[in-house]
């Protein structure tokens, strides 16, 4: 699916394909993003899974200086996937685009609404404010990556949702450049 895809930090369009094309349909929610490298792109997308994901322009690892920054987006995530409203996500190659690409899918729009677009409290007591998002986008940028989204956020039914769960499953079995982020979840068995 071709997307006019928006940057984090300007607000700009760049035209990108994305992985999967969601139906639409009431079910789950996708939160997609590109993720590239403005200065050295071929590396990183080459070298993004080498060793499981260990290469040296991995986005984490150009920014540990950030690591305060990343603990409540850590956070968000790590409580979303425990207490399942993240249903969920993963990172893949995407060649079209020349993008490292991640795809995850929400419970509802509501949730993904308030963790991102809002300033929600955690369950760690912190409060993940949009200053600390901002601010964590600043230095990923200043890092040298850019990150895109596509907003409205897309529906996408359950239907279509695991099915398109078990084709990156099938890329991680083959080692084709692609990580699963969350566990097996029952919600992910066949409907």
């Amino acid at each position: 699916m071709h997307i006019n895809a928006i940057c984090f930090i300007d607000n700009t369009t760049s035209p990108m394909n994305s992985l999967i094309d969601p139906d639409g349909e009431i079910g789950w929610v996708v939160r997609y993003l590109w993720i590239q490298h403005r200065f050295d792109n071929e590396s990183f997308v080459k070298n993004y899974f080498v060793e499981g994901n260990n290469a040296g322009l991995n986005v984490r690892k150009q920014t540990t200086h950030l690591q305060e920054k990343w603990k409540n987006h850590n956070e968000a995530f790590n409580q979303s996937a425990q207490n399942g409203d993240l249903v969920w996500r993963v990172k893949s190659f995407n060649p079209v685009s020349r993008s490292i690409d991640y795809i995850e899918i929400w419970r509802d729009l509501k949730t993904v609404q308030r963790i991102f677009d809002e300033d929600p409290i955690l369950d760690n007591g912190q409060v993940w404010k949009e200053d600390d998002k901002r601010d964590l986008g600043q230095g990923v940028w200043d890092a040298g990556f850019i990150v895109r989204h596509f907003r409205p956020y897309q529906n996408i039914s359950k239907h279509q949702a695991v099915t398109e769960y078990k084709k990156f499953i099938e890329r991680f079995r083959k080692k084709d450049n692609c990580i699963i982020n969350t566990p097996w979840k029952s919600d992910l068995n066949p409907l």
